[in-house]
């Protein structure tokens, strides 16, 4: 039972190891496949946007002591001599030496660039024209300033410990479903802790569908003297894969405090949502327009469509940047943070049928839904070492090892409750 096969089961020569290998170098091999290693979008988008290429000592280059801190503060000449307006691709300017759309040479002949609204309606035109917009006061004041100072501490703390996760361009604080209440209500978009969820809800559910899962939940606090960012998709878990007529992906950016150019404002490509993802397979993706910080009010939501390409902004102040990024994914893609491992137990006990949902401990296929509790009682058994897995057997299962089995009492007690429904509440 689950043996290795014995000695004479020698397999065919065609399927040995070195066989196979000798038939399958990159001529031999299906072509289709190979579009998955074709480093598309990007190699075609530098090759013809050199301007998008990111600085050394950002992306992999150290740029930072062993310590975490960053060896310089990043420096942008045409922002230090007031001439930012003509940067970010123009003229091959670097994308991230730039300012707010407001102010930049090319954008601002545009009069209907993204602004602060409360309409739902000029917001949906913006997540089509531009790829992103901005729901004004979607926190209120208090809700802001709260979650903001809880932002601060966690992060200090954090820092203290050695436990931050560091890049030359954030501290990125992973894992916020833990660290409070109101981060937990982010994720469902609960006005308790967002004003504006209701919208968000709406908007986040019409380009992604229903039973849409959160992907991740994390700040983003762009560090003093800041390396920029490479400007990507966040829809980049299916590349090459594009995605023409809907994203996969939606960022629910919240911003702590006012954002702009001077303190490492998100930067931008608007309309690269539209520009990028019509690429046919096997084409390259041609000149783009410029790049821009994204200029928003503290207590602020934007809208992100996950095909926008966009990426952290230079901080040129010597303050930390608070935003929160809560990323949504169509329910068959795989989660960023494991949900299933890193919540906390607590939390997990109490958490609303609405957060285990979108958190994806409830079980979507094609035609069929199961709820969260099964997912749940398994995770808490595990927590507690009391899970028990069904191994090899035999039949006939003695009693004592299918009573030993976690999920036997669980399927007896839903068998039970299923009985007692049936009965109108009276046990079977």
């Amino acid at each position: 039972m689950g043996g290795a096969a014995t000695p004479e089961s020698t397999p065919p020569p065609e399927f040995l190891p070195e066989n196979v290998a000798a038939l399958s170098d990159e001529a031999a091999q299906l072509k289709d496949a190979q579009w998955f290693r074709s480093g598309e979008p990007f190699r075609s988008m530098h090759r013809n946007n050199p301007w998008l290429k990111p600085p050394v000592g950002g992306n992999g280059v150290p740029a930072m002591r062993p310590d975490g801190s960053l060896t310089e503060s990043f420096r942008c000449p045409l922002f230090e001599a007031g001439r930012s307006a003509e940067g970010g691709g123009l003229n091959g300017t670097p994308y991230y030496d730039t300012t707010v759309a407001r102010k930049h040479d090319y954008w601002k002949q545009f009069d209907d660039l993204p602004r602060e609204t409360k309409d739902i309606n000029k917001a949906r035109r913006d997540l089509r024209k531009y790829g992103f917009c901005l729901i004004e006061d979607a926190m209120s004041e208090y809700q802001r300033a709260y979650m903001r100072d809880r932002l601060e501490r966690q992060a200090e703390a954090e820092r203290e410990c050695g436990l931050a996760d560091m890049t030359p361009h954030f501290h990125i604080m992973w894992t916020l479903v833990n660290k409070g209440e109101c981060f937990a209500k982010c994720i469902e978009f609960d006005p308790e802790w967002v004003q504006g969820g209701p919208m968000i809800e709406q908007l986040n559910t019409e380009l992604l569908g229903a039973g849409n899962y959160a992907y991740s939940f994390a700040s983003n606090i762009a560090r003093p003297g800041s390396y920029p960012q490479n400007l990507h998709q966040d829809s980049g878990a299916i590349h090459p894969i594009q995605t023409p007529h809907a994203p996969v992906l939606v960022n629910t950016v919240y911003i702590m405090q006012d954002m702009n150019e001077v303190n490492g404002g998100t930067l931008v490509i608007p309309t690269s949502h539209r520009l990028v993802s019509r690429i046919p397979p096997g084409e390259e993706v041609g000149p783009l327009p410029p790049a821009v910080n994204v200029e928003a009010k503290g207590g602020t939501v934007v809208l992100m469509d996950g095909r926008l390409l966009h990426g952290t902004g230079v901080n040129h102040t010597d303050e930390w940047r608070y935003i929160m990024t809560n990323s949504n994914v169509k329910p068959w893609m795989r989660q960023q943070e494991n949900w299933q491992l890193s919540i906390d137990p607590e939390v997990l006990a109490n958490a609303s049928d609405k957060l285990l949902a979108r958190m994806g401990y409830c079980l979507i296929e094609i035609g069929t839904y199961s709820g969260p509790k099964t997912t749940v009682g398994t995770r808490l058994a595990m927590e507690k070492g009391e899970y028990r897995r069904i191994r090899a057997m035999d039949s006939p299962v003695p009693e004592e090892i299918k009573d030993g089995l976690t999920i036997f009492q669980m399927k007896k007690k839903i068998d039970a409750a299923r009985s007692a429904k049936a009965n109108g509440g009276r046990e079977a």
